[in-house]
């Protein structure tokens, strides 16, 4: 526990100036007399001195607080922190932030007024999206243009407009890798297997990429290919136990758009008695805790979460130094992990794993 002293008391016993104090709390020494700076380090360690946060906020040198607000509208249905991949993103997010000498506010909402409003009254330097669409996108720009608060966002979508900041991924080239890797194996039939009824975002541009490989193989397709097997778990298992009774027999493989729907998907297989890969292939998108958890281990397009973590904040902290950054779009690349949920049709084995985990 921290003892109830200030900077001012600090100061004093330290036969320094208030001002000194606070350089060394917020890491500014560098010009500093280095007796002076061990002098004011043993007195704040001494003391456990806990720096009060409502005090910085207003404080000369910013509130260090990065915001990281989430739209997250699922949350009558599961915790947002249950997801794999808003999981994965905050801790890394929070992990690269607290490397800066930050600190990270974490809101969830779906309201982008409430989102900014939430980050304006805690002085936030900067701010990063989740998972927003195009129009929240539009609606957080124009909001954070007013209250001259940076944003760079994670995952967004929309075009004509060079001014916003985006780190995402190559997810239409990797919707087309395991297509295309899934038609070198002879599946002529694929199926893309979905949680909304409409593909947005991600989910759109890997359903794409999905598209161009059937093209590219003149393989056939249908709207009927495009599979939604909603997200609330119990809707979703009556959808696939129909799924698995009129159509399964007409595919070979099913391309799911994360490693989540694929590893609860495969479960319920085996619970209806439908082994994988020898009746049906299965793949993912992500390469999270999932894919290796299940059995067999998924066959999966590769993301790397720390790496949108790491340029995320990269961008965030530029903009609030007001350097000028060369790139405002990073699409970061993906990559193939073959494990051992989908068959080689043109041979009597399975696909050995290329990635023992």
């Amino acid at each position: 526990m921290g003892i109830m002293i200030t900077i001012k008391e600090i100061a004093a016993l330290a036969q320094v100036s208030p001002s000194t104090v606070s350089n060394v709390l917020q890491g500014r020494s560098h010009k500093m007399r280095a007796d002076t700076l061990k002098r004011v380090k043993k007195l704040i360690k001494e003391y456990n001195y806990i720096a009060n946060m409502s005090g910085r906020t207003l404080g000369r040198y910013g509130s260090k607080i990065i915001a990281v607000v989430m739209n997250y509208v699922r949350r009558d249905e599961l915790n947002a922190m249950q997801d794999p991949f808003l999981g994965g993103i905050i801790g890394a997010l929070e992990h690269e932030i607290r490397s800066a000498g930050f600190f990270l506010m974490l809101y969830i909402s779906a309201n982008v007024a409430e989102s900014l409003r939430m980050a304006a009254s805690w002085n936030a330097e900067g701010l990063i999206a989740i998972s927003y669409n195009e129009e929240n996108c539009r609606h957080f720009i124009a909001g954070a243009e007013k209250i001259r608060i940076p944003i760079v966002f994670i995952d967004a979508y929309f075009n004509g407009d060079r001014s916003f900041f985006n780190v995402g991924l190559q997810d239409k080239q990797g919707g087309f890798m395991m297509t295309e890797y899934l038609a070198s194996l002879g599946h002529t039939r694929i199926a893309f297997l979905g949680d909304r009824a409409v593909p947005i975002g991600v989910d759109y541009e890997r359903f794409l990429g999905y598209q161009e490989a059937l093209e590219k193989y003149r393989l056939p397709f249908s709207e009927d290919d495009y599979v939604c097997i909603r997200y609330r778990p119990a809707e979703r298992k009556e959808i696939l136990k129909q799924f698995i009774k009129k159509r399964l027999r007409t595919y070979s493989a099913l391309f799911f758009t994360s490693d989540y729907l694929a590893a609860d998907s495969i479960n319920l297989f085996n619970d209806e008695g439908i082994r994988v890969p020898e009746e049906v292939s299965v793949c993912g998108f992500d390469d999270n805790i999932f894919a290796v958890a299940v059995r067999p281990k998924l066959t999966t397009v590769k993301q790397d979460i720390a790496q949108k973590a790491f340029y995320a904040v990269k961008q965030v902290l530029a903009l609030i130094g007001k350097e000028n950054l060369k790139e405002n779009r990073i699409s970061l690349p993906v990559s193939l992990v073959i494990r051992d949920s989908v068959r080689n049709l043109q041979s009597k084995s399975l696909t050995s794993s290329r990635t023992k985990c």
